[in-house]
């Protein structure tokens, strides 16, 4: 009985120098079934599984090892090779490799569409790896070209694939108005589609174009039909409103519309702070206008610069000199004899001075003056007279004056008169010697 139970914990997985189940593999099974458990020294050999291939020298046998583990083995079977796939008028792509396994994605020329699935996938079929499906590229076909009134088709091809034309021609007398040639071309679900409707037949005849204040620079003739072209300009002084170019089109009428040469007007004159227009100036005038300025009071033209500006062929106005106003200035007053205060080489616009005499000398006329907006001076200057001494006042009969007794008389000094009793005074009854020399007048009388 002990020897029985030796014997079967010897033939228990893991027991001392017996291996369990020999390994598993993805490319690769036993040749013969496997047992529970083997024998240090068994060799269990392998097959390549379909789609695999035994890489030369290496061995497909594993061998049971006295640690209870089987001896360690590299692959020793690889992906079979589908090859590349066979597609015409397309090709193929993929991310890995064409071996047992990988997938491939089909494409077609332009020009053609896929027929069939858009992927293969290599595969073992009869003991041999191949693609499991193969698409077609088939050329796009487009439907017969429409027919046209008035006009023939001048391609007579039976079949129109992708990329071949088809064009028209009219009637004498009738303007082709589409497209001339039409091309088959790729269109939803990868059909065959024509690449614009076909063309029309028709009469087409626009009218002479004239736009007024311009000319023409192309497009002289008086006949017009479909798709001719005329260009314009406009006289000098005149600006463009529109497309300079036209086109007479299918409906008989020119497209764009005509343009228009409006006058070129400059707006308003640019205002200046110290001068304005000397003539009324609207808010448009025609090129050339000429716009002269003048000073607004206080101030005068400096000299070399110009107060003209003029309306120029781009519509605006030249650029004024804003320097030709400068702040007026009279002349230095000048007064023989006398003075004037404060003293300066110049004197601008509201300026005032003041005058005295020298001595011996009498101010006739104002005591100051001021500056006008006309560079003159405003009262007029006075004069420095020479003071000459007055003699006695005259007698007055029946009166007299209180000035008796006095040794001399000069400028500004005054004498009163009185009447004797009996007598009244006619008359101012104060005269005043003047710078002259001589007395006011009249001088008073008395009356009884």
């Amino acid at each position: 009985a002990l020897r029985w139970l030796c014997a079967l914990l010897l033939a228990l997985p893991g027991a001392a120098g017996v291996c369990s189940q020999p390994p598993r593999f993805a490319f690769a099974e036993p040749v013969s079934a496997a047992l529970q458990s083997y024998a240090p020294g068994a060799v269990v050999s392998y097959r390549c599984l379909p789609g695999y291939a035994k890489k030369a020298g290496e061995s497909p046998d594993v061998t049971c090892l006295a640690d209870s583990t089987w001896s360690r083995k590299s692959a020793f079977c690889t992906k079979k090779p589908c090859g590349p796939p066979s597609i015409e008028n397309g090709d193929f792509h993929t991310q890995t490799d064409l071996l047992f396994g990988a997938t491939v994605t089909f494409t077609c020329q332009v020009g053609y569409r896929l027929v069939g699935p858009p992927s293969a996938q290599c595969v073992v079929r009869n003991g041999e790896v191949s693609w499991d499906a193969v698409p077609t590229c088939e050329i796009v076909l487009c439907p017969p070209p429409p027919s046209i009134e008035n006009g023939q088709l001048l391609d007579r091809n039976e079949k129109f694939t992708f990329g071949m034309a088809a064009s028209y021609s009219c009637n004498k007398g009738l303007s082709l108005v589409g497209e001339a040639t039409i091309f088959c071309s790729i269109g939803r679900g990868f059909q065959g589609v024509w690449s614009s409707p076909a063309p029309e037949c028709k009469e087409v005849k626009c009218k002479d174009p004239q736009v007024k204040n311009g000319k023409k620079l192309s497009g002289f003739g008086t006949e017009h039909t479909y798709g001719n072209q005329v260009s314009f300009e406009c006289n000098p002084g005149y600006s463009m409103k529109g497309s300079s170019v036209v086109t007479c089109d299918a409906n008989s009428a020119w497209t764009p519309p005509l343009p228009t040469c409006d006058q070129m007007l400059c707006g308003r004159p640019p205002e200046l702070p110290f001068g304005t227009p000397t003539t009324a100036v609207g808010d448009s005038s025609p090129l050339g206008t000429r716009v002269m300025y003048r000073c607004i009071p206080g101030y005068e033209g400096a000299p070399g610069r110009s107060s003209v500006i003029t309306c120029q062929s781009d519509a605006t106005w030249s650029a004024p000199d804003p320097h030709f106003c400068v702040p007026a200035q009279c002349p230095s007053p000048r007064v023989q004899y006398g003075r004037v205060s404060p003293g300066r080489y110049f004197y601008r616009t509201w300026d005032t001075v003041t005058f005295s005499c020298n001595p011996g000398y009498a101010l006739q006329g104002p005591r100051s003056s001021t500056c006008g907006a006309d560079s003159r001076w405003s009262p007029p200057l006075p004069q420095c007279k020479k003071v000459r001494p007055c003699p006695m006042p005259p007698q007055v009969a029946n009166g007299n004056h209180n000035g008796q007794g006095q040794a001399g008389f000069t400028m500004g000094m005054s004498v009163r008169y009185t009447c004797n009793p009996g007598f009244y005074l006619v008359g101012n009854p104060t005269v005043s010697c003047r710078a002259s020399g001589t007395w006011s007048q009249p001088r008073p009388r008395c009356e009884g």
